[in-house]
């Protein structure tokens, strides 16, 4: 790693094969700390290249526990992170709206480093039980149609380098690398991108696979659909820019959609708004990311009407006894 280290000193990139053999090396374990935090400092100076992308991502599935839950026409809601606004767990909530819409989910998700509570914090808080069985994966999905794969259980090589990317206390390429190593590999993906200069990067790396795909991106640095102002969606037919007001929704605050200040407090507006006692705001921002995650599975319906799947599928409390039954079956 010495010799990988120095060409990254002297502003040299590497290519796919090179980026996956390095990585591979930090998760064997024998890799001196010190090198692997210079190694991760150089990717929060620069951006990583497609390549080295690519290879990042090529190690963590060949040293991931894969699960085979027959996931062609399944869909993970994922969102990159780091966009420091510590809104409450939307894409969390929205899995559990587009599964009761008939949809099946298959949610990769971990603890929060860069917010109050990651979905995984938020899951383990209300009651839900994580595993890395199959055939309890298998018996939630066809019973609930959604499952949470918790990555830790899926990634156990991770755990080599999470005490460096503690004491680090910043944003990795780990948090890059998140949305792209579903352990399950679904056929389809809702992706939030927190900073506009990598929409081009996760879009090129979808457009390599077969996956269908939406990535959303609020143009004032949000993961997800906030609402608080404009918002592009991309995918393989082109991007298109939305304004709140394009779909019959209003601008709201950003305080609005905040997460509290304790995965407690998380855990209880998560709760509220599946029983409705959410605020209207809080329930428009599910409605919408939910609205483009079934669009992304049916691509043939408008958004008009997959926003009011998801409006029904809420309002209905589907969604909330979707999650009681996942939790009783986990």
């Amino acid at each position: 790693m010495k010799t990988e280290l120095a060409m990254l000193y002297r502003h040299e990139t590497f290519d796919r094969s090179r980026a996956r053999t390095s990585l591979l090396h930090i998760l064997d374990g024998n890799v001196n700390p010190s090198i692997i935090a210079s190694f991760l400092t150089v990717y929060n100076m620069r951006q990583p290249t497609i390549a080295e992308l690519q290879g990042f991502t090529d190690a963590l599935m060949e040293s991931c526990i894969a699960v085979d839950l027959d996931a062609a026409d399944a869909i993970d809601i994922v969102g990159t992170g780091g966009d420091g606004k510590n809104t409450f767990n939307i894409s969390t909530l929205s899995a559990l709206v587009v599964a009761a819409a008939g949809i099946r989910v298959i949610k990769h998700g971990n603890y929060g480093s860069t917010s109050v509570s990651g979905s995984s914090n938020v899951l383990e808080k209300i009651g839900y039980q994580f595993s890395g069985d199959r055939s309890v994966l298998k018996r939630q999905l066809d019973a609930t149609n959604i499952c949470f794969l918790h990555a830790p259980l899926f990634h156990p090589l991770m755990g080599r380098v999470k005490h460096i990317r503690k004491d680090l206390s910043m944003q990795t390429i780990f948090n890059l690398l998140g949305p792209l190593v579903n352990p399950a590999a679904p056929g389809k993906q809702l992706l939030g991108v927190s900073h506009h200069s990598h929409i081009r990067k996760y879009q090129y790396l979808l457009d390599e696979t077969d996956k269908g795909y939406s990535i959303v991106h609020a143009m004032d640095g949000y993961d997800e659909v906030s609402l608080t102002g404009s918002f592009k969606v991309i995918g393989r037919n082109g991007a298109k820019l939305y304004y709140p007001e394009d779909i019959g929704m209003q601008k709201i605050q950003p305080q609005c959609i905040e997460a509290g200040n304790s995965v407690d407090e998380a855990a209880t507006i998560f709760l509220n708004i599946l029983q409705g006692r959410g605020t209207l705001q809080q329930e428009m921002v599910v409605i919408i990311n939910s609205a483009f995650a079934i669009q992304c599975a049916h691509p043939d319906k408008g958004i008009d009407m997959c926003i009011d799947m998801a409006k029904t599928t809420l309002y209905s409390g589907k969604a909330y006894q979707t999650l009681k039954k996942s939790i009783a079956l986990s």
